[in-house]
């Protein structure tokens, strides 16, 4: 009976979630998102304008749940992505299929220089190939070639309006960041048969030396092709461990970057996100060949490759070998040689910080560098010029930007303190007036590597800012001017310098809007049978925190559900950061544990302020006063909130940060802990699933270390330089202080290894404690099948339910009489 009293309570909770028409601002009543809501959402993707204005092209993928396969992970959804064009010259015009033939599984790259073609890629089953399309004629050619998608570089760039630069696979399989999410499942599975067989060997090695690691088998040649794509010939400039590249303006010249053997890291630091090979940069001549070396002997950090705007030099941040990053310099490199900048007192930051991306670009001949003074936390940008030295350019403004808005002829543009503005040599002028409010418009690119994302400004005189009221503003050095009309919190998608491309949201439907000053126009839309959903906004909790300084926490409440009726508080905790995000996108709703999903099934969701950064030795301690205060604060301002009925939940470091919580408090009934890092030590030195497996796609040993040491685990050195410090921060080796019943929640292919749950589950067993391990198989940090989404989110909801009613969560363990786990002070003798 009792599936049948669970499904009667959530008929009833379905009524209870109805919001009234009134309430919503919308005709008709409305009701809470349900979990099959968020995995058939249709979405759409990325869009763009053609150069020449003729055109705009959008990607539109149909609902998640109807992909053939899941083990793409967050490239799943490619394999049901099609393309669209918008006539800009009849913009009232329904748009049409870019290539109606074809079928699902396109995805843009970028627009020729002139307008005229498209380049996309195609992935059918085992299959990535790059096309070009005519446009005007919608034709389509398939090159044959298979482009590569490295993590940290470019895929493919326009050379010019007919030639094209495109990083390949040299063994035509799938790119890396498929093959790393994907390609693991099918090794293994070809391992176990191998070994099945009996015939052949079935196990990979690695091997190290010196500090540096490499697999037995190296990883596939990748080969920077040039293809003109008016004939469909292609000619190899350069082969190797080619990891980025970037196309001078005049098209002549690429500078390239490439892996030159392993690299040691330094003896004092490992710094997250560090690659395992020296990187050189190589500059190639796209029509003599010709190859520079500019920078011997000196290893190039990544997320930086900028040429001037006269192609004559590309900046890049680079360290002499075994040295550390904070000691090397900007350059300028040409094919004449290259050029140091003295930054005199300023730095980029930390190592960390610049493997992360020096922020960088060129103001005519000098560059501009997004950079602090030592010991100071301000950045700012900062003009180099080799005779007077570095002149700060944002010095003006209270809150500096990390990125450029635009990079145009002798200024660069910026959003901050609620303005435009033009750096140029001359100094800080605003561009818009005193009495707007504006922010940039930026359109978000979740497939643009970081590179592509923070360190390549539009090479363009304008850019476009939304206004608070949500209308659109191009601006350039004559001012500004309203693109269309305005709407709340449109998400913008593309820009030109006459229109812009937003997508507003009703419920759960999403209208795509093409604006500009001629009108405005409906252009299409997904999921429009859901404008009735409602997702609940966070209601601030402001409070005191640790220090006695003001902060606010965040929190969700079912909507149309009343306090005495709530089925109980869950604390989603995460050091250093409150959970306030409600909507960015379809698929960003479906594959995490969202806030206003929880709060949809009944619960109220708080998110606490909780300081990052703190020392390994204190941070439980520190984590659980702050969340009492969120909590008691929450529960003064709203008093009929069931203050006997509290979970705390967390995921990833939120999920070590729970267990933290687990060893040292006993207010709350029960903890949820997902892909949680439970022991450090053991973290520090494990591999990761996809490295153990196939680690010729790209050995992945430092990620574990840097974290541990620099990154959020901040333990400032390996196990053997402070055990102590590990010991004191592995809720793993806490775990005599939990008494509340835990239910935790890995993957067997997370990069934080499902060995980390099932060591702190094995802990929690031999004390007798009350605890559910769930692991699910062929999945990664997140859960991308909706199968096992829709899974995980039911194991939560049940695993509360029981919890609070006073229940026993776990299933029958079997006959009475069967031997139970717990503490013994010695093993009997054998009989």
């Amino acid at each position: 009976m009792g599936w049948l009293i669970k499904r009667a309570a959530a008929a009833a909770l379905a009524l209870a979630c109805l919001v009234p028409a009134a309430e919503a601002g919308q005709e008709g009543p409305r009701r809470a998102v349900q979990l099959e809501d968020i995995v058939s959402l249709e979405a759409f993707g990325r869009a763009d304008f053609s150069p020449d204005g003729r055109w705009a092209v959008y990607e539109k993928r149909g609902p998640y749940d109807s992909a053939s396969r899941f083990d793409f992970a967050s490239r799943a959804p490619w394999t049901i992505m099609d393309l669209w064009l918008i006539d800009l010259q009849a913009p009232a015009s329904p748009p049409r299929r870019l290539l109606p033939g074809e079928g699902p599984g396109l995805q843009r790259i970028a627009w020729s220089p002139d307008g005229r073609r498209l380049m996309i890629s195609r992935l059918r089953g085992e299959t990535f190939e790059l096309g070009v399309v005519s446009v005007a004629e919608g034709a389509v050619v398939w090159t044959g070639l298979t482009p590569e998608t490295p993590p940290s570089g470019a895929t493919a760039e326009w050379a010019s309006s007919d030639r094209i630069v495109v990083l390949v696979r040299g063994d035509g399989g799938l790119p890396t960041l498929i093959r790393r999410d994907s390609g693991a499942q099918s090794r293994l599975a070809e391992a176990w048969g191998r070994s099945s067989a009996g015939r052949e060997p079935s196990r990979t090695i690695i091997d190290t030396r010196g500090g540096a690691a490499w697999p037995e088998t190296p990883p596939p040649a990748r080969v920077l092709m040039l293809l003109d794509a008016a004939n469909g010939e292609t000619r190899a400039l350069a082969e190797g461990a080619i990891s980025d590249f970037s196309v001078s303006p005049d098209g002549t010249v690429a500078a390239v970057i490439m892996g030159d053997g392993p690299a040691p890291p330094h003896p004092d630091e490992v710094v997250p996100l560090e690659g395992g090979e020296r990187q050189r940069l190589v500059l190639v001549g796209l029509d003599d060949g010709r190859r520079v070396r500019p920078l011997e002997g000196h290893d190039i950090a990544p997320n930086l490759l900028r040429w001037s705007q006269d192609s004559s030099a590309v900046l890049a941040w680079a360290r002499r070998d075994a040295s550390r990053w904070e000691e090397g310099q900007l350059f300028g490199a040409g094919l004449d040689g290259a050029t140091s900048w003295e930054m005199g007192p300023l730095t980029p930051g930390t190592s960390a910080e610049i493997v992360d991306g020096v922020r960088a670009d060129w103001l005519g001949q000098s560059p501009v560098v997004y950079a602090r003074e030592a010991g100071s936390a301000r950045r700012d940008w900062r003009l180099l010029e080799p005779s007077s030295g570095p002149d700060n350019l944002t010095a003006g403004l209270r809150a500096p930007p990390d990125r450029l808005a635009a990079a145009g002829d002798g200024a660069l543009q910026v959003f901050a303190d609620g303005a435009a503005w033009a750096m140029t040599r001359d100094g800080l002028r605003r561009l818009t007036p005193e009495d707007m409010s504006v922010r940039e418009a930026v359109a978000g690119d979740a497939e643009q590597v970081r590179r592509l994302k923070v360190n390549a400004a539009p090479r363009r005189n304008w850019s476009v800012g939304i206004t608070d009221q949500g209308r659109a503003w191009m601006i350039d050095a004559q001012g500004a001017r309203a693109v269309g009309g305005a709407s709340s919190a449109p998400r913008v998608l593309a820009v030109s310098e006459e229109a812009v491309l937003v997508l507003e949201r009703t419920g759960l439907e999403e209208t795509m809007r093409l604006r500009s000053a001629s009108g405005d126009h409906s252009v299409d839309a997904v999921n429009t049978g859901l404008r009735d959903v409602v997702l609940s906004e966070p209601f601030p909790v402001d409070h005191r925190d640790v220090d006695g300084g003001e902060t606010r926490s965040w929190l969700y409440l079912p909507p149309g559900v009343p306090a005495e009726d709530v089925r109980g508080v869950i604390i989603r905790v995460y050091p250093g950061a409150q959970d306030r995000f409600v909507w960015w996108d379809p698929l960003t709703l479906t594959y995490g544990v969202r806030s206003t999903v929880l709060a949809a099934a009944g619960f109220a969701v708080l998110s606490p302020s909780i300081p990052g950064n703190l020392p390994p030795g204190q941070r439980g301690d520190i984590y659980v006063q702050a969340v009492d205060l969120a909590v008691d604060a929450t529960l003064e301002a709203h008093p009929g909130l069931p203050a006997d009925r509290l979970a705390i939940f967390g995921h990833s470091f939120g999920g070590h940060a729970a267990l933290e919580i687990a060893t040292r408090s006993s207010r709350y009934r029960t903890y949820v802990a997902s892909a949680a890092y439970t022991d450090l030590i053991g973290y520090w030195g494990e591999l990761s699933p996809v490295t153990r497996v196939q680690p010729e796609e790209g050995l992945q040993i430092r990620h574990a270390q840097g974290w541990t040491e620099a990154g959020q685990g901040a333990m400032g050195g390996p196990p053997w330089w402070d055990p102590g410090a590990y010991l004191a921060s592995s809720p793993y080796l806490e775990a005599a202080g939990v008494t509340a019943p835990v239910l935790l929640l890995a993957a067997d292919m997370d990069f934080v290894p499902s060995s980390q749950a099932e060591r702190m589950f094995s802990a929690l067993s031999r004390q007798g404690r009350t605890a559910r391990l769930v692991t699910y198989l062929g999945e990664h940090h997140h859960l991308w099948s909706p199968a096992n989404i829709l899974d995980r989110y039911q194991q939560i909801l049940d695993w509360l339910d029981a919890v609070f009613e006073g229940g026993d969560p776990l299933s029958d363990p079997g006959p009475a009489g069967a031997p139970r786990s717990g503490p013994s002070s010695r093993t009997p003798p054998p009989p």
